[in-house]
């Protein structure tokens, strides 16, 4: 899929000195989470995020021209408790994340919007914790997988009227299973 990169960002990556990082965002029923892989806070696209340093490793994305649901896994490291605390409490799975690329200009300020390079959903969570911190690792599984998955839905009178109250448009088709159908005579 063709993109183009916002062009303050692409005028940031053609210039002699570079200061790239990569964003994460989680985004819970209880409210987002967002980390950069940087020191302190910094606000981009309108929201604060926090820096997670060398604390956050995100694995390869591989995209192909093919329709292939490649994940990727997000490691946080040396978290605090409070974070732990929404990790073991909150509905994850499902969940939407999005990862994005960014620079930093010779102030330290985000040149431009952030780009997005991942989203999918959130698969596994594994926690790790020796009482003081904890290492979660999250495996993020991209939306194509979806297309695998198996669908139950059957075409029947009972399910459309679910689906669609008011709809009889299949009132007939249990009646017509067993029903010989003469034609010519």
């Amino acid at each position: 899929m063709a993109r183009s990169l916002p062009s303050a960002l692409s005028a940031e990556i053609n210039a002699t000195e570079l200061k790239p990082f990569y964003a994460v965002e989680f985004l819970f029923d209880s409210g987002d989470v967002r980390f950069w892989t940087g020191l302190g806070e910094i606000t981009a696209d309108g929201e604060v995020w926090s820096g997670a340093g060398s604390v956050m490793s995100i694995s390869d994305s591989a995209e192909g021209v093919d329709l292939s649901a490649n994940g990727l896994t997000v490691l946080l490291s040396g978290l605090d408790s409070s974070i732990v605390a929404v990790a073991l409490t909150e509905n994850y799975r499902g969940r939407i994340c999005k990862v994005y690329m960014g620079a930093l200009n010779a102030t330290n300020q985000p040149v431009s919007d952030l780009y997005q390079v991942f989203a999918g959903r959130m698969d596994t969570m594994n926690i790790q914790e020796d009482g003081t911190t904890a290492t979660i690792s999250i495996t993020i599984e991209n939306v194509l997988i979806d297309l695998e998955r198996p669908r139950s839905r059957k075409l029947t009178d009972e399910e459309q009227r679910k689906r669609y109250p008011g709809d009889n448009s299949l009132s007939n088709v249990a009646g017509l299973q067993d029903r010989q159908i003469s034609w010519g005579r």
